[in-house]
């Protein structure tokens, strides 16, 4: 999504142009611009779009991995800044959960799609992920970024992800963990979408610390 895409989104979710204007710092004619296609030309400016939507600016300005042909070492490294202790996380594809959750050791490199800002994220091996369907509006939005621990101790009503046991091709999904009596289950907010029964606890792979809006 761009970053006119981005503003759309947050004026359909409730926020008014003008708070959106004074969150970000920008003057409000500059988003009635974007609106218009008329990107910005500062880069100071799409340095403050980036921090407000906790993303790189390379790939806010592309939609285009920007590390895709390297590897990124992770690491719980920060780094000080007016806005607080920024992390890097890399933003990873599902289909390399599998390599970053079940070693035990943190990886030397791992190819990621991007990297992506945020602050008050702690935890080595934390991610990024993107929400993969609408399995669980309207909380997640299909696209949204949201933040993944692997390590981070979960309970029932935490969000995680978590790998399916009844074989179908989709193994690993976003949800929320609920109780029935002694029984636990995989809860979607959408109501088109069935609980699935959590067999075990090792079957969740990750909590969600964050998503790009606070939880």
């Amino acid at each position: 999504m761009n970053l006119k895409g981005l503003i759309q989104k947050e004026l359909a979710e409730g926020m008014t142009d003008n708070e959106l204007a004074a969150n970000i710092r920008v003057p409000l004619q500059l988003l009635a611009d974007i609106l218009a296609d008329k990107d910005p030309e500062d880069p100071v400016i799409w340095e403050k779009f980036a921090r407000y939507f906790h993303m790189d600016v390379d790939f806010l300005k592309t939609g285009k991995p920007a590390f895709s042909s390297a590897k990124l070492a992770l690491s719980g490294t920060t780094y000080q800044s007016a806005a607080g202790d920024i992390r890097w996380a890399p933003l990873l594809d599902w289909h390399q959960l599998n390599q970053m959750v079940t070693s035990k050791n943190l990886p030397e490199g791992i190819r990621t799609e991007a990297t992506v800002e945020t602050t008050d994220i702690s935890g080595t091996r934390t991610f990024a992920l993107k929400v993969p369907d609408d399995s669980m509006t309207p909380l997640f939005s299909e696209g949204e970024i949201f933040f993944v621990d692997p390590d981070s101790t979960w309970k029932p009503g935490d969000f995680v992800i978590a790998k399916r046991s009844d074989g179908h091709p989709e193994t690993i999904v976003l949800r929320q963990v609920t109780g029935i009596g002694s029984q636990c289950l995989l809860h979607p907010l959408n109501r088109k979408y069935e609980d699935l029964p959590l067999p075990t606890p090792d079957k969740v792979w990750g909590k969600v610390v964050r998503l790009r809006k606070d939880l």
